[in-house]
Order: structure tokens, then sequence, then C-alpha cells
């Protein structure tokens, strides 16, 4: 049974004339209440089941001895997920369940390499390190499909603790490689760009990364536009955080004096093009294997991530989560309350179609593609109206940070 609002709708729907018909004695006033106790108590008897089997398998997960049963572990929890939002249909709790269940999966396998680094000669980490989400993962936004999008930050240069046979740099190039070929043992699959600890570029010190970031910064190449972006998602998933935030503290600082980069990251977001064409039709590919859809991810959602994360950052909001920015800019009477609302709506949309394809289909790029055609009425009018949301949202940030002119 659902765990959401709609059975007290229900009732008022079922019950609401009777409620208010003076004449009903007090055993009919009981039978009625005592009929939504018993709903509400199957909905809470169901979610508490629910909760107990989640754990059940979060400590299943910390008691894994190999990477092939944790693979297992993750198929199983992937379907539970499923199972959970086909009778929920809430796109929130998929992100937050994926958050628990693959921040778990990815502590085991750090924990294992750690061991399995011990057991090769290369001793325990010889310093403190903490594991970050970066994309999807790092604004807790996962969803049925998932990559490995990550950096490492490790503490001290140079020679170890000294209770190590390696130094910081050759232990956690060694770890990066590892963890990155056990991640997708258990079902992450590697990063197609690269943005993975094992590439050099996505791993090192404290030092390191302020460095980077910095020169980055004056105008150096150490890291792209795109980087600096994606680091604004991240989020620690294991270890030390107080590593990540001394960097984050950096970064920041500097991302606040730098208007250059911040116009740049503005004008990126408003440059992205939604699904909608001349005349509200969507713009559909001419050829190839998706020939007459549109790719959801790349016309709709990812236009809108990128503008409320650009609005964020100009307002010195350094939260990650994309409905929580929302929310933070509207609470700072930086958007009116009905943009905030249809800015929820058009993500809740967008996520609801894309994890709905990705239930439907195995695999592949065709997870991301929506075929108009096979759409309801209905359903391609709120994509058309969510289009138009981040369209008129991309409107709002060019003329309010570009320009400084609000509407």
């Amino acid at each position: 049974m659902a765990l959401n609002f709609s059975i007290v709708d229900r009732f008022v729907s079922e019950y609401g004339e009777v409620m208010h018909d003076r004449t009903l004695l007090r055993h009919d006033r009981y039978d009625i209440l005592v009929s939504l106790r018993q709903t509400l108590w199957e909905a809470l008897r169901d979610a508490e089941r629910f909760e107990a089997e989640l754990h059940r398998m979060l400590d299943s997960i910390d008691g894994a001895k190999d990477f092939d049963v944790l693979r297992k572990y993750h198929a199983t929890s992937v379907e539970g997920v499923k199972i959970y939002f086909e009778e929920e249909q809430t796109v929130a709790d998929v992100h937050d369940l994926f958050r628990i269940v693959r921040d778990r999966l990815t502590s085991r396998v750090l924990t294992l390499v750690e061991e399995e680094m011990a057991a090769s000669g290369f001793g325990r980490p010889p310093s403190d390190y903490c594991w970050i989400g970066l994309g999807s993962e790092g604004r807790d936004e996962q969803t049925f499909r998932t990559d490995q999008d990550n950096m490492l930050v490790y503490e001290g240069r140079g020679a170890g603790s000294g209770d190590g046979p390696c130094s910081p740099e050759r232990y956690y190039e060694e770890f990066s490689n590892r963890v990155m070929e056990r991640l997708s043992t258990v079902g992450f699959e590697k990063c197609k760009g690269g943005t993975m600890p094992s590439n050099e570029k996505w791993r090192g010190s404290v030092e390191d990364w302020k460095e980077r970031i910095e020169k980055t910064l004056q105008g150096s190449e150490l890291l792209e536009l795109l980087d600096l972006i994606i680091m604004t998602d991240a989020r620690v998933m294991h270890g030390d955080r107080r590593l990540f935030d001394a960097v984050l503290e950096r970064f920041f600082a500097l991302l606040k004096e730098n208007r250059h980069i911040m116009k740049e990251i503005t004008e990126a977001a408003v440059a992205m093009p939604t699904a909608l064409g001349f005349f509200g039709k969507f713009r559909l590919e001419t050829e190839g294997d998706h020939k007459g859809m549109f790719n959801l991810k790349v016309l709709g959602w990812s236009p809108l991530i990128m503008s409320v994360r650009a609005l964020a950052l100009a307002e010195g909001l350094y939260e990650t989560n994309t409905l929580k920015r929302i929310k933070r800019l509207r609470e700072m009477n930086v958007v009116k309350k009905e943009t905030a609302s249809d800015l929820i709506e058009a993500y809740l949309l967008f996520a609801r179609f894309r994890i709905m394809s990705q239930i439907g289909q195995e695999g592949g790029d065709g997870q991301n593609y929506i075929d108009p055609a096979r759409l309801a009425g209905e359903e391609s009018g709120k994509l058309r109206k969510a289009m138009k949301t981040v369209e008129a949202f991309q409107k709002y940030l060019h003329e309010v940070v570009l320009f400084g002119e609000p509407l």
C-alpha cells in the first residue's frame, strides 16, 4: 500500500460528504474513523516492513567479503527500488534510496580495496582521504543507471605518515585504479568522460586541489570550465570530510571573486536549448536510431539543472541538490513562489520520464530518448509546459545575472 497522502485524499473523497452530516450517530462516526485507522495502519505496517528490509540489505553490504556479492546486492537493491517506485511513484524517494544504498556499496568497496592493498604490500592508507561523488551522485539525484563520477582528496604530499611503504601519491594512484575496477565489478559503469580518480586530474592532496583551482581561476588550463562546474555538485561519500571542506572553502571563495568564471557558467546554462522548436513543436532527431525522438536529458533535464545551479552559485548558495537549491532560492526570495513551484514540477516530470524509460529499457543511450508520438495528449502537454518553464527561467537568468536587470 502506497505511503503517501493520497490515503487521506481518498478518505476525504469517500467520506467527505457524510463527515458533514450532523445527523450521524456516534457509532457511525466511530465506524468511519475505524476504517481510516485500519487503512493508515496497513500503510504504516508496509512502510515499516520496507525500512526493515532496507536495513537488512545495508547490514549485508557492510558484511560482504567480495565484490561479486556486492554486485548481487546492488542488483537486488535496484530491483527493490524499482518495485518501490512502481508502487509509490515518488522521484524524491528514488534519489534518496539510491544515495543510501550506493553510498554504502561504495564505502564497502573502498574498505575492501584498502584491505586488498595491504595484502599486496602497499600497507594501510598513508594518510586520511575522502571519496567524493560528482554529477548526479553528488547532487543526490541518482536513478536506475549510474556511472562513476568521483574525485579523491587526501592529506599530505611527498612522504607518507611514516608507517607505510610508499608515499600518498603512489598509494592513491594504485588505490584509485583498483577502486575503479572494483566499482565496475559491483555495477557502477566507468565514466566515459574519465571523471574518476584513476585519472590524475581527479585525485590529489588538499594542497594539490587548492593549487589547481587557484591557477585555473587565474587563467591557466589545469582544469576546464566544465571541471569547475562539475565540482560545484560535489558531495563527500566516504572518509574525512574536513579534507574536502578545506578545498571547498577555498574554491567557493575564489569563485565568488571571479566574475568572469561566474559569467561563463551562467552563459553556458542560458545557451542550452530545450526540446521546444518553432510554434511549440518538439525538435526531433531526423535520422539514426532515434529518428522522431528527442533526448530528454540533453534538451530538458540538463538545461534545468545547469540553470538552477548557475543562479544558486550567483547568489552564494552552495547547496548541491537541485530541488533543495530551488527551495532555498525561494526562501531567499530570489525567485517567486510560482516560479519555484513550476521548476520543481518540471524537474519531477523530467526525472519521472527518465526513470520510467530506464525501467522500460535494458540499457544504452536510448534510455534518455522520448518518442512524442507515443505520449498521451496530457503527457505531451505537461512536457511542453515544463520546457517553457525552463526557457522562461533561462531568460530570467540571462537578464538578472548577466545584466542585473530584474524582470
